[in-house]
């Protein structure tokens, strides 16, 4: 995997080219024609994460946007993230804390019931400090299991 970082203004023509294919892979027409977001008017990222693959395709993207905004009248910078987007895998997997399943529940996420297992210094052990959540995406999502992030969690 390489990161590109950069000015969105400096992608060449490829890179806009990939980034409007992995957005329509994304975030199908027929998904955003019902989307509660499709009538707000969004920033555009000054700067993105490009994130390739192994023979340089694109299969993430994060935009970055920056300004100088105000809290309770006195200047502050503000930094945030979007436009996310990440190729079609098999399900997605986030944990968060319990009070924030009600929140990820409203967004699709359904809770994990199964076992997932992340790498520590110690080994392989299972995560209880947050619980799981899952999405469908090219496959169905699992409600049980086992889920080894084959890795340390994230």
């Amino acid at each position: 995997m390489r990161l590109d970082v950069k000015p969105v203004a400096e992608f060449s023509a490829e890179e806009r080219g990939a980034l409007l294919a992995l957005t329509a892979a994304v975030y199908p027409p027929e998904k955003t024609a019902v989307s509660p977001g499709r009538a707000i008017q969004w920033s555009s990222p000054e700067h993105g994460v490009l994130v390739l693959g192994p023979a340089g395709e694109l299969v993430a993207y994060v935009g970055i946007v920056v300004r100088a905004g105000r809290l309770d009248g006195a200047p502050v910078k503000i930094g945030g993230v979007g436009s996310v987007k990440t190729h079609p895998v098999a399900f997605s997997l986030l944990v968060c804390q319990d009070h924030l399943q009600p929140f990820y529940g409203r967004l699709g996420w359904r809770a994990f019931t199964g076992r997932p297992l992340v790498e520590q210094p110690a080994g392989r052990t299972e995560f209880t400090i947050n619980r799981p959540m899952v999405r469908p995406g090219l496959r169905p999502a699992p409600e049980a299991g086992l889920i080894d992030h084959a890795g340390p969690p994230w």
